[in-house]
């Protein structure tokens, strides 16, 4: 067979070696870990992409030139989960529990990231976690019980 026809299989097909991560790569780990259990740890999240990561995304100093980073004692793909999950806290989807160090999927206030959630389960074939479902059904009874009670 003519060499020109050769593809690599060490990382799949016609994939050489591993691209460094993005913020776009990282979102949908931490997606999936929500949908499974409705919250995510950053340890989580690390242990689920760092296998998928090129050298330079895992190792401490290697990346100084890639982007405009200061070098510290944490690796590229440490500082790029932080800014996703600090990205999905601010936009509201989730929120974070200092107690118990994760960060939560969160409907939001009336309910306005349900379409959200809604489209993540569509995408993935997943399920709604049993917290939002739970959730969801204990405000409409709420609602339900103040509407009976002014009749």
């Amino acid at each position: 067979m003519d060499p020109k026809y050769y593809v690599s299989g060490a990382v799949g097909p016609f994939i050489d070696e591993t691209p460094i991560v993005s913020h776009a790569n990282i979102k949908p780990y931490i997606i999936a870990i929500l949908l499974h259990r409705g919250a995510v740890t950053f340890g989580e999240v690390l242990a689920c992409i760092a296998p998928h990561c090129a050298d330079v995304d895992t190792k401490i100093g290697l990346w100084d030139g890639l982007e405009n980073y200061h070098v510290q004692d944490r690796n590229r793909l440490e500082i790029l989960i932080e800014e996703v999950l600090g990205e999905m806290v601010s936009g509201g989807v989730l929120r974070y529990n200092n107690e118990q160090d994760l960060w939560v999927l969160s409907v939001g206030e009336n309910h306005r990231n349900v379409p959200t959630i809604i489209n993540w389960v569509s995408a993935t074939g997943a399920q709604m976690p049993h917290h939002v479902i739970l959730e969801m059904s204990q405000d409409e009874i709420i609602r339900s019980n103040k509407t009976h009670a002014h009749n």
